[in-house]
């Protein structure tokens, strides 16, 4: 069956507990049952990915996790679902022991603010981290120590985003300076794109051969990995039902796969100036370009500054400006993945409690 037909466009349910805009959102590990945001209200937030009960359209988070002094920025899950790790405008790195609901480890290495973390290693070891004082640090977490094992210094400007892609054991990174890099581990080697436009959001495909970016100029690129060279491009053009259409010219915008690859599914931005204005989910299909589908966020809502894809449950999740997140399905409520829950998924423990404070046994 053709993308389009199966894409899920419709909005399950909205949840909103955050007090400021969601600007990180991703789903636990398989089989994802369980949504973890990350706002401006210094706030993690761990959430069902279905409504408590079905037929509602709200659901509320099974915790709160507060440590951070200053914007989340963004959050990343471990393969094992134990751990997550969170960054954001402290110019800390924050490691999360999920079941106990405190911070195990805080690096504090960067001078700037952290755009973007992301898990790596043989059993998610190492933590990577992108911030805007230019540079990307690794972080050992079976080590005691404070200091990164390396420092990656290449970009010029601020790094916006990271992808780890571990098949192939690759770093890509995003940056201000309108660079995308693929660090390759094994081989101690760097490619790099220039795209003349500072770069928001970097993402590997499964099979690692092609890397999508997402730039200031309102176009999401996909490139060959191999040489660089422009598959495909999306954005450019395309209205939608919005009147200004797909938008990132601002600010930081993610953009992610979907669909097995088959899809680029990427939030927007409104124009500021119109208050009328409402901000859009946009999806294309990956071989055509074509426009796919452009899914409302609801009125009020400026800005959609993430999403998450699960292959699990064929759904996505997008955070918005008004500290909100919603999840679309066409499955609901028959999702996939209600009973399928991995082993440590979730530990009961951290369902049982409403907030969990600041604590750490590495500051």
């Amino acid at each position: 069956m053709p993308a389009r037909k199966q894409f899920p466009t419709k909005l399950v349910h909205t949840l909103k507990t955050h007090n400021g805009p969601v600007n990180a959102v991703t789903f636990s590990s398989y089989p994802g049952t369980y949504v973890l945001t990350g706002s401006s209200d210094r706030a993690v937030h761990l959430s069902r990915a279905i409504p408590n009960k079905p037929g509602t359209e709200t659901t509320s988070p099974i915790q709160k996790y507060e440590a951070h002094g200053y914007s989340v920025l963004d959050v990343a899950v471990a393969g094992d679902n134990s751990r997550f790790a969170s960054v954001g405008g402290d110019r800390q790195v924050f490691l999360w022991d999920v079941e106990q609901g405190i911070t195990v480890k805080r690096w504090s290495g960067h001078a700037a603010r952290v755009e973007a973390v992301q898990f790596a290693g043989e059993g998610d070891s190492v933590v990577v981290s992108g911030s805007a004082d230019t540079t990307i640090n690794l972080w050992d977490t079976r080590s005691n120590s404070t200091k990164p094992i390396q420092t990656l210094t290449e970009a010029s400007d601020t790094v916006s985003s990271i992808h780890v892609h571990t098949p192939t054991y690759s770093i890509a990174s995003g940056s201000y300076d309108g660079r995308a890099r693929i660090y390759d581990v094994r081989m101690g080697r760097t490619t790099v794109d220039v795209l003349a436009h500072p770069v928001t959001s970097v993402r590997c495909s499964t099979d690692g051969n092609a890397l999508l970016a997402s730039t200031l100029d309102s176009r999401i690129r996909m490139l060959d990995r191999t040489d660089g060279k422009l598959l495909q491009a999306f954005g450019n053009g395309d209205k939608g039902p919005g009147k200004t259409g797909y938008r990132n010219s601002e600010l930081r915008i993610r953009s992610a796969f979907a669909k097995g690859d088959a899809i680029v599914l990427s939030g927007s931005e409104t124009d500021k100036e119109d208050r009328s204005a409402q901000a859009y989910v946009y999806a294309w299909d990956v071989v055509s370009g074509e426009l796919v589908a452009s899914v409302p966020a609801g009125e009020g809502v400026k800005v959609v500054s993430c999403v998450a894809w699960n292959e699990k449950g064929g759904c996505w999740a997008g955070g918005c400006s008004d500290g909100a997140y919603f999840l679309a399905s066409n499955l609901y409520p028959s999702f996939s993945f209600i009973s399928s829950r991995a082993p440590r998924e979730i530990p009961r423990s951290a369902a049982s409690k409403s907030t969990a404070k600041a604590g750490s046994a590495n500051r």
